[in-house]
């Protein structure tokens, strides 16, 4: 049996194609959150403005568990810094029973935007993956308010 790593996906990682093409050979294995954690933008260099995590009480992100097989992480990583992301977030992800876990998570070294957002389409893939792996509904229900145009919402 060959060795694994947890990994918390919160971004676009969470729809299975962009999952399975970074890190072939990944699993689902629960969803779980970062509690005392806020879903943060950041402008990166690499691919516009992007997710991060914050450390804010008060907040929860929500996101999937995977374990990735060792041969795979390498292209994970990979495929995170080419959105900005670096390893490095040291908070435990908690499942639904209340259990820790230490994951994998990627987070930018830039410093939140503010109101800037990532693309329609990255956002798309949050929802999607989201949806796809039964994330609470309250937290889909937010990340759907972040694609809808504010002039209009």
């Amino acid at each position: 049996m060959s060795d694994t790593t947890l990994y918390f996906a919160y971004g676009s990682f969470l729809d299975p194609q962009r999952i399975s093409a970074a890190a072939p050979g990944s699993k689902f294995l629960f969803t779980a959150h970062f509690p005392e954690t806020k879903l943060d933008f950041a402008h990166s260099a690499s691919d516009g403005v992007v997710p991060t995590l914050t450390k804010e009480s008060g907040h929860t992100v929500w996101g999937g568990v995977f374990e990735i097989p060792e041969e795979s992480v390498a292209s994970l990583t990979q495929a995170e810094r080419a959105e900005g992301r670096e390893p490095g977030f040291d908070v435990k992800a908690v499942d639904r029973e209340g259990n820790k876990y230490d994951c994998l998570t990627f987070v930018t070294k830039a410093a939140p935007n503010g109101d800037q957002r990532p693309s329609a389409e990255y956002l798309d893939s949050m929802i999607g993956g989201a949806r796809h792996w039964n994330l609470p509904a309250g937290w889909v229900m937010g990340l759907e308010d972040l694609n809808e145009d504010p002039l209009f919402s």
